[in-house]
C-alpha cells in the first residue's frame, strides 16, 4: 500500500543526491506513515544544493520513503508563477499512489484538492490552522488578500465535508469552524477525524529549572518563528522589548528564525536603539537545537496574527518558560486567560508582561501549569491517536481496492 504525503516543507536534495529538510519533516518523522503503510511517496517544494553541506539541516530521506519534487516557490504569487507545472506533478503523484494525506490550508492544498478530489482515490486532510486568520489582512499583504482568504475558508470547509478523514491539530476551535463530513453526519468506516498535532516531543524532551524568586537580571524573552512576513508577531516583539526597557525593565530578546524580513526586524531594532539587546541567532535546525536557545530564556512572546496550534508555544512550555501569547485560535487551548492577549499590539503585550514581572512570584505557579499541560502533547500519546487515523484511512483503500478487484472478476 503506498501513501502519498503532499508537505509544505520545503526540501534541499545534495549533489549526492541526499534529500535534507530545514525543520520537522528528518527521517523519523515519516514513522507516524510508515507504522501503518508499506511505502510512502513524498511530494513537497525542492531546491538543489551546489555542494554537500548541510548546515542547519537535517536528513531526510530513507528506505521506503521517496520523493517527488514541486517547484521551490514561496506563496501565492509564486504559486500562480508554476501553476501549471505543479498541477501536472501533483497529478503524477496522485497516479503513483494509492491514497492520499495533505496539509491545509495552504497554497499546495489549493491546487492539490481538487486533484485528489477528482482522482477518486480515498484521501484525508490534516488541518493546521484557521486560514480566516492565517490569511487576514493583519497577517499578509497582497492586494488580493480578500479574495485569497475567502477561496481559503471556503475551500478548507469543503475539504472537511468531502475528505473520508479529517484530523485536527486543535482539540476543538477548528473543528467548530471547519466540521468534518463525520462531526456532521456521524462517523463510519469510510467518514472520520481525529485529532493531533505534528509536535514530537519526546519524555527525554521535557526540562524545568528553577527561575529565582526574584526578577531575573537580564530578563531574557524569546520568539521562534519563520520571518517571511509579520504574521508571527516578531515586530510586536521587538517592539515590546523596546517599551519595556524605556520603562526601566532590563530586558533582552532573542529570536530564533530567518526569512525574507529579518532585515527589517533588524532595522526595526536599530530605529528603536536597541539593537544591542536584540539576539537575532538565526534558524535552528532540530528540537535540540531550538531548545539550546529555549533554555536561555524566562519569557516566550508569542503575538501571533493566527495559528493552528503552534508547537513552538509547546516545546517553550516544555521547557518551563512562561508563555504569554495573543487570543488567537489553538493558542486559547494551551494557555489560561491571564497569559493570553486579546489585543495585537506591543502595548497590549506590554502590560501582559509587565504584570508578571511585578508580580514575579506568581510566575512558577503559572509555568508549572503550563508545563503540565505541555505533558498532553508527549508523542506516545499523540501518537496512538495518529496511528488509527492512518489505520482508517488504510482500511477504506484496501475495501476500495477489493471492490475493483471483485468487478474485475466479474467482467471478466
Amino acid at each position: 500500500m503506498k501513501l502519498l504525503v503532499i508537505q509544505e516543507q520545503h526540501f534541499t536534495r545534495l549533489p549526492n543526491g541526499e534529500v535534507w529538510v530545514d525543520e520537522q519533516s528528518n527521517a523519523t518523522f515519516w514513522d507516524r506513515y510508515l507504522n501503518v503503510f508499506e511505502e510512502i511517496v513524498v511530494c513537497g517544494r525542492f531546491t538543489h544544493a551546489q555542494s554537500n553541506d548541510t548546515d542547519k539541516l537535517m536528513r531526510s530521506d530513507r528506505e521506503r520513503v521517496s520523493f517527488i519534487e514541486l517547484p521551490n516557490f514561496r506563496g501565492v504569487g509564486g504559486l500562480l508563477k508554476n501553476l501549471f507545472n505543479v498541477m501536472r506533478i501533483i497529478k503524477s503523484a496522485i497516479n503513483q499512489s494509492d491514497c492520499v494525506i495533505f496539509r491545509a490550508p495552504s497554497p499546495i492544498s489549493m491546487i492539490a484538492y481538487p486533484l485528489v478530489k477528482a482522482s477518486n482515490k480515498p484521501y484525508a486532510v490534516e488541518i493546521m490552522n484557521n486560514p480566516q486568520t492565517v490569511f487576514s489582512k493583519d497577517s499578509m499583504k497582497n492586494f488580493y488578500q480578500p479574495l485569497i482568504t475567502f477561496l481559503m475558508v471556503s475551500q478548507t470547509k469543503s475539504m472537511c465535508m468531502s475528505a473520508n478523514g479529517v484530523s485536527y491539530v486543535t482539540a476543538k476551535v477548528l473543528q467548530e469552524l471547519y466540521p468534518s463530513r463525520a462531526k456532521k453526519k456521524g462517523e463510519s468506516k469510510r467518514y472520520f477525524e481525529s485529532h493531533y498535532s505534528t509536535i514530537c516531543l519526546e519524555e527525554s524532551h521535557y526540562s524545568f529549572s528553577e527561575f529565582g524568586a526574584t526578577l531575573p537580571k537580564p530578563l531574557i524573552m524569546i520568539h521562534t518563528g519563520k520571518m517571511q512576513d509579520n504574521r508571527k508577531g516578531q515586530d510586536i516583539f521587538i517592539e515590546s522589548i523596546a517599551k519595556l526597557r524605556r520603562k526601566g525593565y532590563e530586558v533582552e530578546g532573542i529570536l530564533v528564525g530567518d526569512g525574507v524580513m529579518r532585515n527589517d526586524f533588524e532595522n526595526l531594532g536599530q530605529q528603536l536603539g536597541i539593537s544591542d539587546s536584540l539576539n537575532f541567532v538565526g534558524w535552528k535546525a532540530g528540537y535540540n537545537a531550538v531548545q539550546a536557545e529555549l533554555k536561555k530564556a524566562h519569557i516566550v512572546v508569542f503575538p501571533s496574527m493566527g495559528e493552528g496550534l503552534p508547537r513552538s508555544v509547546i516545546e517553550a512550555m516544555a521547557n518551563g518558560l512562561l508563555c504569554i501569547g495573543s487570543k488567537v485560535d489553538g493558542i486559547c487551548e494551551l494557555l489560561e486567560d491571564n497569559s493570553l492577549v486579546s489585543n495585537i499590539n506591543s502595548d497590549s503585550f506590554v502590560n501582559s508582561i509587565e504584570y508578571y514581572l511585578k508580580n514575579w512570584e506568581e510566575v512558577k505557579s503559572v509555568r508549572k501549569k503550563q508545563f503540565d499541560t505541555s505533558k498532553e502533547y508527549e508523542n506516545s500519546k499523540l501518537e496512538k491517536r495518529r496511528t488509527e487515523f492512518y489505520f482508517k484511512l488504510k482500511e477504506v483503500c484496501l475495501e476500495k481496492q477489493s471492490k475493483i478487484n471483485l468487478n474485475k472478476r466479474i467482467s471478466l
